[in-house]
């Protein structure tokens, strides 16, 4: 692990998780041509540096979430609706170069890390769902990103997008997570892999992630991610159990 010594175990792991996703997108993105990088790809939609930007968006709302917890505030959602906030936080920062949009980036990557260091493992794992929302605002959201990019025909390294998930997965399997946050993990792992075709690989996932988590079976038969897999999930799920 890329930690420094004597982080807890539970520390390390968010920690180890948050680095990996940082140096992929570093190379996700800083791999572009940059014309390509800074233009929508397609009419109306955002551009990978909208991507990039969206990314450290919400991971800076997860620091500022870290941050509430500490000092014994609720930890609650945003009440305005996710595509609202999100429009919001993309017209923010749709004028910025990308040079502005990498130094936002590494600044709240090392907040984050900081945050979560300042909270230390005993509250991160009191306070309900924050450590799965660190995971959500952090690897997990850039296994959904990556995944959109390289379906949309611009040039993404498949091949380190692929290994940035096995990284993941490693990560995943040492981390000293509770079981619903490893199920949803888990879970949001074996999506990425059924969306860009790997279903050899969601499969044995959606066993682990049903088998700690049951209603996730339930979840799934409507989850758009699995539709290549919609007539086996009953299966998986029997399986699990």
């Amino acid at each position: 692990m890329t930690t420094i010594k004597g982080d807890d175990p539970l520390v390390a792991s968010l920690v180890e998780q948050l680095r990996a996703m940082r140096v992929a997108e570093r190379d996700v993105f800083g791999a572009l041509d940059p014309t390509v990088r800074d233009r929508p790809t397609r009419p109306g939609d955002w551009s990978p540096k909208d991507h990039q930007a969206h990314l450290t968006a919400w991971k800076a709302i997860q620091a500022d979430r870290i941050r509430a917890a500490t000092e014994g505030e609720a930890v609650g959602a945003d009440s305005r609706e996710t595509d609202e906030l999100n429009a919001e936080l993309q017209a923010e920062r749709a004028g910025w170069n990308w040079a502005d949009i990498v130094t936002e980036a590494d600044e709240v990557s090392d907040r984050v890390e900081a945050e979560i260091r300042g909270a230390g493992a005993e509250m991160l794992s009191k306070t309900d769902g924050l450590v799965g929302r660190i995971y959500g605002n952090s690897a997990a959201h850039a296994l959904t990103h990556f995944g959109w990019l390289a379906v949309a025909g611009i040039g993404v390294d498949e091949g380190r997008v692929t290994d940035f998930l096995d990284e993941h997965e490693r990560q995943l399997e040492r981390a000293p997570l509770p079981d619903a946050d490893r199920a949803i993990a888990v879970y949001n792992l074996a999506c990425a892999h059924a969306t860009a075709g790997r279903v050899d690989r969601a499969r044995p996932l959606l066993r682990v992630a049903f088998g700690r988590r049951p209603d996730l079976a339930e979840f799934a038969k409507e989850d758009p991610d699995l539709v290549t897999l919609r007539e086996e999930l009953i299966a998986l799920a029997g399986i699990a159990t």
